[in-house]
């Protein structure tokens, strides 16, 4: 009994706050069972007591007895002795009760913010051609701006490549946003060639997202005569899962005029496709392997297209599609199979995830659908110590790296930040205050206390897009993100290893992809 008692001491010492469910998580793949150390981003592969313990640990948030856990192979507390042991040489289950988020002072903060600016994201305009009904612009989504019929003027978009050029080093990213940037093709053009003309020098680069249906055979010549320019097609799939809502302003589908459009740009570019152009796919429910393998078919089949290019895929944004506007076409099909669901990945994570591991992935657009969402896992940091530092979840410093400038010169954090606080414009440069107040102090007074009571904090995905409305930071919707991400981690976590076990050559290319 005293060596139990003794076994529990240990435990308390080692955690006062007696908040187990902080330290870490465990999960499992088909085969093996692991566990995920919150403080030093470590992992480690578990016997099946160990799991048991463990997870009744981080569950239940307390230790648990001989009758808690009476189907073991040997005693509760002799695991416990071997996870003690594994702790002190390790140091696990050491993660320090954080107080504050990583702090950045005024002088660092006027250093960082502005001053070394890779890219600058012009909003050309506020129109577009299509009305997706998955499109975060519609009037019954509040936390982005409507359809508009705003165009950025020449004075405003050469005033932000003007600051950019001034407060950026030697890789500088020009890229273009909307509505549909297309719409003004003329002042892309001219952005295009008058930053050519003032960043020659510099190691410059373009991009932009379209809908494609703009896309002429004299465009895409002019693009692909655009070194460094890259295109982010957005194409949903065939025709019936396309045009249930990619649709024209008269409800009328657009995949004819996409799918021309993307082999004008396919056929223009020649070999350097499969570099410069990405196809981003938005599936939207209802959510059935028949739909994901019709998508993944459509795209095979495509004999014009390279195997190489890059392809990215997600589930609408939650919030912008009405129930109405749901296509019906596969609502008497079978849902994704309790298989899919009982390993906590989300349906089009499991569907690639197993087209990967099956083999049937013939354009490797199941691993690119996969190993993009893994790059967060394999960067996580290890260390050999706990962490004594937290950074914001997966927040940027706002103005660091990057500006978004609408179209009447204001700068937003990002492209998928909607309605929020700017940060300055294009006539006074960024305001160092407004970051400070809205995305540093704000987001820390509000967050920290439910951020270091979380397991999967170091490997959230936050930021502020997630959470931010035109008053600033919403917590309400920040914390009610947080079973979604955490469950989103664990579901990596689980991918990444089991694509370790049997496809380590997958993991391997993970390496070349950047984090964004």
């Amino acid at each position: 009994m005293d060596r139990n008692n003794d076994i529990i001491s240990k435990f308390h010492k080692l955690v006062p706050d007696e908040n187990y469910g902080r330290l870490g998580t465990t999960f499992e793949t088909e085969s093996r069972k692991y566990f995920f150390d919150t403080g030093t981003g470590k992992v480690f592969e578990c016997d099946e007591d160990e799991y048991k313990v463990l997870s009744y640990l981080f569950k239940y948030n307390k230790l648990a007895s001989e009758t808690d856990l009476d189907d073991l192979g040997k005693s509760v507390f002799e695991v416990y002795e071997g996870i003690l042991e594994l702790s002190e040489k390790e140091h696990i289950l050491q993660a320090p009760k954080y107080k504050e988020f990583v702090q950045v002072s005024d002088e660092r903060l006027k250093n960082l913010v502005g001053q070394n600016l890779q890219q600058v994201i012009l909003e050309l305009t506020e129109k577009c051609n299509l009305r997706c009904k998955y499109c975060v612009y519609h009037e019954y989504n509040p936390a982005y701006r409507n359809f508009e019929t705003r165009d950025m003027e020449w004075d405003t978009a050469k005033r932000a490549i003007d600051y950019t050029c001034s407060h950026s080093g030697e890789k500088v990213a020009v890229t273009f946003y909307g509505g549909e940037p297309l719409v003004k093709f003329e002042l892309m053009k001219k952005c295009i060639e008058y930053s050519r003309s003032i960043m020659g020098d510099r190691e410059l680069s373009f991009s932009f997202s379209t809908n494609l249906t703009l896309m002429t055979r004299e465009i895409a010549k002019y693009i692909a005569s655009v070194d460094g320019c890259s295109v982010l097609c957005s194409l949903d799939g065939p025709k019936v899962i396309h045009d249930s809502y990619r649709v024209k302003v008269d409800g009328t589908g657009s995949f004819e005029q996409a799918i021309r459009g993307l082999r004008y740009l396919v056929e223009e570019m020649g070999e350097a496709a499969k570099e410069r152009i990405i196809i981003n796919t938005v599936v939207c429910p209802p959510y059935s392997k028949e739909k994901l393998d019709m998508i993944q078919k459509f795209f095979d089949d495509l004999d014009w297209l390279p195997k190489e290019l890059d392809k990215k895929c997600d589930y609408v944004e939650g919030g912008t599609l009405r129930d109405e506007d749901i296509a019906v076409d596969f609502l008497d099909k079978k849902d994704i199979t309790d298989r899919y669901q009982t390993r906590e990945l989300d349906s089009i994570k499991s569907w690639a995830l197993d087209n990967v591991l099956s083999g049937s992935d013939q354009k490797g657009y199941a691993e690119g659908l996969h190993t993009s969402n893994l790059v967060k896992i394999h960067n996580r940091t290890l260390t050999d110590i706990p962490q004594t530092r937290l950074w914001r979840n997966g927040c940027c410093i706002p103005g660091n790296r990057r500006i978004y400038v609408q179209v009447d010169g204001n700068f937003l954090v990002c492209e998928k930040v909607g309605n929020s606080p700017s940060i300055g414009n294009v006539f006074t440069g960024i305001d160092i205050d407004r970051v400070k107040k809205f995305y540093l102090q704000e987001y820390d007074e509000q967050s920290i206390d439910k951020c270091s009571n979380c397991w999967a904090v170091n490997l959230c995905g936050i930021c502020y897009a997630t959470c931010y409305c035109e008053n600033g930071l919403d917590i309400s919707v920040k914390n009610n993100a947080c079973d979604y991400h955490r469950e989103h981690a664990k579901g990596e976590l689980m991918a990444y290893y089991q694509l370790l076990e049997e496809k380590p050559e997958v993991i391997e290319k993970i390496k070349d992809i950047p984090i964004i």
